[in-house]
C-alpha cells in the first residue's frame, strides 16, 4: 500500500494527470462528480493497470460513459471493491489524492491569484471534510471554479497572442519608419542624420577601445556648373550613379553616407590616414574613363571627378573637430586644381599663410 501511495503522490505525474483530467472533462462536458474526476484521475495517471484495460474495453466496445458506469468504476477501482488492489479505499485515502492535486496546481503558474486563493479554501475544506458527500460538494465547487479559470485563461492567452501581434506589427512599421528617418530617399545611402549617430559610435569606441577610424569627405566637383549646363534631372542621375558606386567600394564594416548636397562621407573602421588615403584614391580612379552619356540622344556630357578630404581621429576629438579637419582637406584639394586627395597632413602651415593672405588683403583694402 505505501508503495502504491507514493507512486500515486508522484509530483509530475499527479500534476500531469490532474491537468489532463481537467481539460479532458471541461472539453467533453463530463458531470463534475467526485467518481467521475477520480476514474479519469486515475486513469491518466497511470498506476492502476485494472482500471485502464477496463476503460479500454468500454471504448473498444463502443459503451457510453453512462453515471452508471463511473459508479461501477469507482466502486470497482476506488470503494469497497478496490481494498485488495492496493487503492484508496475510504474518503480519508480519497482527501489525500485530492490535497496532492490541490497542491500540484497551486504550485503551477497559469492562474490567477483569484483562483489560486480559492485552492488554498478547498484544500482546508477537502482537509474538514467528514465523509464522501461533504467531498464530492467541495470537488463540485473546485470544477466549477477551475473550469472558469481556465476558460479566464484561454481569453487572457488569446488576447496576449493578439496583443502581441499587434505590438510586432507596430513595432514593424517603426522600424520601417525609422529606416525612412535615417535614408537619403535619392541615393539610398545613410543620411546626414544616420551619419551623426553613427560618428558617435565611432568615436566612442576609438576612446574607450582605441578602435581607430578615419573620415573621407568627398564632393563632386563644379557639381553646380554640371547642374546648370545639363539640368538637375540629369544632375540627380550623376548623385545616384555616385551613391551605387560608393555602396560597392565600401567594405561591410565601414559606413557611407550622403553628407548634403554634392558631399558625400565615408567612415573607414580599422583604417590608418595612409590606408584611408589609398582607399580614397581607389575610389577617384575608378571614375576614371566614365564618360556620362544621355541615353535618349546619345550626348556625351563628359566624366564626373571627386575631391577628398581625410582626416583620422584623435584623442579628444568630437564630431565637429574631426569633421571640420577633414572639411578642410577636402577644400585644399578643390584649391589644388580638383579631382586629387589631401589629408590632414597637408593642412600643416596652412593655416598661418592664411593668416598672412588675410592680412595683405587687408592692407590693400585700407589703402587710400
Amino acid at each position: 500500500m505505501e508503495s502504491r501511495m507514493r507512486h500515486l503522490l508522484d509530483k509530475d505525474m499527479v500534476a500531469a494527470a490532474a491537468q489532463k483530467t481537467l481539460v479532458m472533462m471541461t472539453q467533453r462536458n463530463i458531470p463534475f462528480y467526485l467518481e467521475n474526476y477520480l476514474v479519469w484521475f486515475g486513469h491518466f495517471l497511470g498506476a492502476n493497470a485494472a482500471l485502464d484495460e477496463d476503460i479500454d474495453s468500454i471504448i473498444k466496445k463502443g459503451r457510453q460513459f453512462s453515471e452508471e458506469v463511473y459508479l461501477d468504476l469507482f466502486a470497482k477501482h476506488f470503494g469497497k471493491d478496490a481494498r485488495n488492489q492496493s487503492g484508496p479505499d475510504s474518503p480519508k485515502e480519497i482527501q489525500k489524492i485530492l490535497r496532492s492535486v490541490l497542491d500540484e496546481i497551486l504550485h503551477t503558474q497559469d492562474f490567477t491569484s483569484e483562483y489560486r486563493d480559492k485552492l488554498t479554501l478547498f484544500t482546508a475544506q477537502i482537509e474538514d471534510a467528514g465523509g464522501l458527500d461533504e467531498v464530492h460538494k467541495v470537488v463540485a465547487d473546485l470544477m466549477r471554479a477551475t473550469v472558469t479559470a481556465i476558460q479566464a485563461s484561454e481569453r487572457l492567452k488569446d488576447h496576449l497572442a493578439e496583443t502581441t501581434l499587434k505590438y510586432e506589427e507596430l513595432e514593424r512599421k517603426l522600424g520601417e519608419a525609422q529606416q525612412e528617418i535615417l535614408v537619403d530617399p535619392l541615393t539610398l545611402l545613410n543620411n546626414r542624420r544616420a551619419f551623426d549617430r553613427k560618428i558617435l559610435t565611432y568615436l566612442e569606441g576609438f576612446q574607450k577601445q582605441g578602435a581607430v577610424f578615419c573620415v573621407l569627405m568627398m564632393d563632386i566637383d563644379s557639381f553646380k556648373q554640371f547642374n546648370d549646363q545639363c539640368g538637375h534631372l540629369m544632375g540627380d542621375k550623376v548623385l545616384k550613379f555616385l551613391g551605387t558606386l560608393l555602396s560597392k567600394e565600401i567594405k561591410g564594416k565601414d559606413f557611407v553616407a550622403r553628407f548634403g548636397g554634392e558631399e558625400f562621407v565615408i567612415l573607414l573602421g580599422g583604417a590608418s590616414l595612409e590606408k584611408a588615403c589609398l582607399a580614397a584614391e581607389s575610389i577617384r580612379k575608378s571614375l576614371d574613363g566614365v564618360q556620362l552619356k544621355f541615353v535618349k540622344t546619345g550626348q556625351v556630357l563628359g566624366k564626373i571627378t571627386i575631391s577628398t578630404g581625410v582626416a583620422a581621429a584623435r584623442k579628444g576629438d568630437t564630431e565637429a573637430s574631426l569633421i571640420k579637419r577633414a572639411d578642410d582637406a577636402l577644400y585644399l584639394a578643390k584649391r589644388s586644381g580638383r579631382n586629387n586627395i589631401k589629408s590632414e597632413r597637408d593642412l600643416s602651415g596652412l593655416d598661418r599663410s592664411a593668416e598672412i593672405t588675410s592680412s595683405a588683403s587687408m592692407v590693400e583694402i585700407l589703402k587710400p
